[in-house]
């Protein structure tokens, strides 16, 4: 067991005593509570069945997560005896009120607590332990192809002509992406499963990108069994290889998803926050609903965890007011609550919200539930606010990024360079190769750009083939060495049209982001770039 691992478990058993000693003291007011009822009578019992609800409520949904399912359940039972007595104006039998108090009287802590639930562990193989890319192919042209491209954008990467070679490999060290060729001419018809046959003997499966010039569905199905997560038909476009096995590479490195949980069970939500943080993701819990505007604006979620019943202000108003302002309409809401009655969880729904989750939940299902929507949210923003071809900010946001990052420049006292990029000679690109050919180049100095700029910088396509960059806590000087060694890979970089093999070149032009308005700082960008192309294109030019 991990240090982590025990470290959490000490957290969550710590909670769990805090929860049982609550209980300890809690239980014995709620009983005197039921017994009031006997004593008030129209406005005053009114209230006391209320309050005597959300408090049943409460524990409902929080026993089962702290191992206390069975008095959870109890609990669940004498809220929904009082459901039908929260209509203003009712009349309960005595003999009723009794069967209640009875049943209240019985909610006791057992002697024996269940076992506490810990958070579930990844059993994947960590990326640290893995080696880099390894490329099952044993013809030759291809392999080339593929390696010309691995070595450009600078990955670790081992060649494999023989299944049999590979396999020894693996046993000793898995990659963390494995590149297979399935028309391999030494094991006709049987790559795919001599590959089936290496991943069963893998504790994690290794992300597969198949090759092949197979396009059916029933090669596509195949290929998903054995762990693809890539399928590419031949003949092989390098650009859509590299975007995927970049993607597949950088998920360790992508921001963790981030989670505002709202609840006004300062234990439960802890707990919550906990087994989340765990999980990788970054949480805010937030007690107090009145604050979460200005939460947001700070915390920018992924995903809004709210509970349904809370004082003042219950789940579905919070989620009605968020979804009053226009910058959250995108951003999920998820409820979490004990509530079990489908048609209350249908009018939550109904008024701001995407999903329910009943408590109580173990560690683990809350855990992907999370998980997946924040996944999910995140993919949704970037289709909303990328360029579809290359992945980057499209225009309208790489300018509104540009003046946050000069903004928070001022207040840290450190740099930002902008540099404006343009592709050389490109209409020449498109007329003779066609705009195919074209898409590919400019998707190919995409990519090329966000693997070799760090994660802080932003890049954006700032028109056709007209790149802007913003580079946080950068020197113009720092700059410019940087997009030199990135014209230079460039410029080295083969491409293929109707068996020609031709390259390109981008000119470039840099400038220090001040205290001017972020257009104007675009125009200087704009204006060193128009010098290097006047000096002869392919080259880095400073604002003067």
């Amino acid at each position: 067991m991990t240090e982590s691992k025990i470290d959490l478990e000490q957290q969550l058993a710590q909670l769990r005593h805090t929860y049982v000693m609550r209980l300890g003291q809690e239980l014995p007011l709620l009983q005197q509570g039921a017994m009031l009822l006997y004593q008030l009578s129209d406005l005053a019992w009114h209230d006391q069945v209320q309050d005597l609800s959300a408090k049943l409520h409460t524990l409902a949904g929080s026993a089962g997560t702290f191992g206390l399912p069975e008095l959870g359940e109890q609990a669940r039972q004498c809220e929904l005896q009082l459901k039908p007595w929260l209509v203003p104006g009712v009349v309960v039998a005595t003999t009723e009120q009794q069967r209640l108090i009875d049943d209240i009287q019985q909610l006791k802590l057992p002697t024996a607590v269940a076992e506490y639930p810990t958070a579930p562990v990844t059993v994947e193989v960590a990326a640290a332990e893995r080696a880099g890319v390894y490329l099952l192919c044993d013809e030759p042209a291809l392999t080339e192809q593929i390696s010309t491209m691995l070595d450009i954008f600078g990955y670790s990467y081992r060649h494999f002509s023989r299944v049999d070679d590979i396999a020894q490999a693996i046993a000793h060290k898995p990659p963390e992406v494995l590149i297979v060729d399935l028309d391999m001419h030494q094991t006709p018809g049987q790559c795919l499963q001599r590959i089936a046959d290496l991943q069963a003997k893998q504790s994690s499966a290794i992300p597969l990108l198949l090759l092949s010039h197979q396009s059916d569905f029933d090669s596509y199905l195949k290929a998903i069994r054995v762990g693809a997560i890539g399928y590419f038909v031949k003949p092989l476009n390098t650009t859509e290889l590299e975007a995927r096995l970049r993607q597949q590479l950088s998920r360790n490195e992508r921001e963790p998803f981030r989670v505002m949980l709202v609840d006004d069970d300062q234990l439960l939500a802890e707990h919550y926050a906990l087994v989340l943080r765990q999980g990788g993701l970054l949480v805010e819990v937030l007690s107090e609903p009145a604050l979460i505007f200005e939460s947001l604006k700070q915390f920018h979620p992924d995903v809004i965890l709210l509970d349904v019943n809370m004082p003042f202000c219950s789940g579905p108003e919070l989620a009605q007011l968020v979804r009053l302002q226009q910058a959250w309409l995108g951003v999920p809401i998820i409820y979490l609550s004990s509530e079990t009655d489908g048609e209350q969880q249908l009018a939550a729904l109904i008024k701001a919200g995407d999903d329910f989750i009943t408590k109580p939940i173990t560690d683990t299902a809350l855990l992907v539930a999370v998980f997946a929507r924040a996944q999910r949210a995140r993919q949704l923003a970037d289709i909303m606010t990328r360029d579809s071809l290359t992945g980057l900010l499209q225009h309208a946001h790489i300018k509104e990024r540009l003046a946050l990052e000069m903004l928070r420049a001022v207040r840290s006292s450190q740099p930002v360079s902008v540099v404006m990029l343009d592709i050389d000679h490109f209409k020449k690109v498109n007329d003779n190769y066609g705009h195919l050919i074209g898409d590919q180049v400019i998707a190919n100095l995409a990519n090329l750009l966000k693997q070799q700029l760090r994660k802080t910088d932003l890049v954006g396509r700032y028109g056709g083939e007209e790149f802007l960059l913003v580079l946080p806590d950068c020197s113009v000087e720092r700059a410019f060495t940087l997009i030199e060694q990135v014209r230079e890979l460039f410029a080295a970089l083969p491409f293929t049209a109707a068996e020609q093999r031709f390259f390109c070149s981008f000119s470039a032009g840099i400038c220090a982001a001040t205290q001017e308005h972020a257009d104007l700082v675009i125009d200087k960008a704009d204006q060193a770039l128009y010098r290097a192309k006047s000096s002869g294109r392919n080259c880095t030019v400073l604002s003067g």
